[in-house]
């Protein structure tokens, strides 16, 4: 087979982990007005179905967290991919809401190993010219599988019991990623700092020419050598040096959760059903899932052409923009033309979801797969998967709270994330760094 047309396949498999993740996060989004029906949802535990997936998120990296390190990116995947399975079935059989949480915070543990070892694997295999292309098919898998959720939801609302076959039609990619996982290679990156270089050699000249396979060996290995690099230690990614890369593990997500993008994900058909009758706010939610996959594509063919941080600016004045937007049709609704405050609401959710699908989408999972030193690698790409969980579990809890009152009402929250999104242009000044063209080693080094 084709190298390139290899990895490309391998990057895919692996990506279907963020199917996954957007599927079922999405689902809950077209699920939840027959939840509430079926099992009489109050405000208080509505936040828990949503947000038990976040709960469960969090907990994810402490599981990959020291497991991608010690038994590799492959096997913490396949387990993950059970766990997608099991968890599948469990809320699809659902009897009572009790346990409909309990399988969900399962999917939520595998969501959160997925989203930093599926990254970080992609990243080992790709070459360096390629890498942000290869690692943004993970943010377009997520894309992919938030639509394929609003599709589900389109096709079966109406039907009895629709959320249960919603839940079923997740169990799918859950057993494709387990199949698949058994036919691709470990990482080489991770083998070489196992010791095992000649097996490393042999997964890179499946990818690589046979001089760029034994460059890149070499490269590793010379990292791997230096006292300087560590012992491994999750320790030192505390210490001073490594202070940029912690702080950009922490703020990105911070910033890409706090841009309000989930609250959007999981509750825009009940925006859209402020302003549409029956299903045309469904119809109008699809909406949000292809122009989110249109422009994640798009992102793939800029991330390593512009580079990370001109992409970054770009998209933090565009959703910043677009939330005032949208909290502008909120505030002045009573004196606005019905059409005129529709333009303004779908049309800014819509350009809001491209400046973000372009640049805070898959910059937080790029960024944390690049920017660690090899030995801590799986256990910081985890830790930074954690402030995505995190940040994302105090959105989805505290947006149905402030929903109902007046903020949700005037369209203060929205003015809450602009806010948000205008201080992440210092974080993009101050603390971000080109990572483009460079290789893995490259951007390691200068951290000595």
């Amino acid at each position: 087979m084709n190298k390139n047309l290899l990895i490309t396949f391998i990057a895919g498999i692996a990506a279907t982990g963020g199917l996954l993740f957007g599927f079922d996060t999405g689902v809950i989004n077209v699920a939840l007005p027959t939840l509430r029906k079926a099992f009489d949802l109050t405000p208080e535990l509505e936040s828990w179905v949503v947000s038990a997936v976040l709960a469960g998120g969090m907990v994810g990296p402490f599981v990959s967290g020291p497991l991608t390190d010690y038994l590799g990116r492959k096997k913490i995947n396949i387990l993950a991919s059970l766990i997608f399975v099991i968890g599948s079935i469990l809320t699809a059989i659902a009897p009572n809401v009790v346990f409909l949480i309990g399988g969900r915070l399962l999917l939520g543990l595998a969501i959160g190993i997925v989203a930093s070892t599926v990254p970080l694997y992609i990243a080992e295999l790709a070459p360096k010219e390629k890498r942000g292309q290869l690692v943004t098919f993970f943010q377009l898998a997520i894309t992919l599988g938030i639509l394929l959720s609003y599709v589900v939801g389109y096709l079966f609302e109406g039907q009895e019991n629709a959320w249960r076959l919603m839940f079923w039609t997740g169990f799918i990619p859950a057993a494709v990623l387990f199949t698949g996982m058994f036919f691709v290679p470990e990482s080489p990156r991770w083998l070489i700092s196992k010791g095992r270089s000649e097996e490393a050699l042999l997964v890179l000249n499946k990818l690589r020419t046979p001089e760029q396979a034994l460059e890149e060996l070499k490269e590793t290995e010379e990292i791997l050598s230096e006292k300087t690099s560590g012992k491994g230690d999750w320790k030192i990614l505390f210490t001073k040096k490594l202070r940029i890369p912690l702080f950009i593990g922490i703020g990105i997500f911070c910033i890409q959760q706090f841009s309000g993008i989930n609250a959007i994900i999981y509750y825009s058909t009940d925006i859209f059903k402020k302003l549409f009758d029956g299903p045309t706010a469904t119809l109008a939610t699809v909406g949000v899932g292809v122009i989110n996959t249109f422009a994640t594509l798009l992102a793939i063919r800029l991330l390593d052409k512009i580079g990370r941080k001109p992409l970054l600016y770009i998209g933090l004045i565009g959703t910043a923009f677009c939330l005032g937007t949208v909290g502008l049709a909120f505030y002045m609704k009573d004196s606005l033309p019905a059409a005129l405050q529709q333009w303004m609401l779908v049309g800014g959710i819509y350009t809001y979801i491209i400046f973000f699908a372009i640049s805070l989408g898959p910059l937080g999972w790029l960024l944390i797969s690049e920017v660690y030193p090899l030995k801590i690698r799986g256990f910081a790409s985890s830790m930074g998967s954690f402030n995505h969980w995190f940040f994302d579990f105090w959105v989805a809890f505290s947006f149905p709270r402030l929903a109902a009152t007046s903020l949700g009402d005037n369209g203060g929250i929205f003015g809450i994330y602009m806010l948000v999104v205008l201080l992440g242009l210092f974080f993009a000044r101050y603390v971000v760094f080109e990572t483009k063209g460079l290789s893995l080693e490259d951007i390691e080094k200068k951290w000595k």
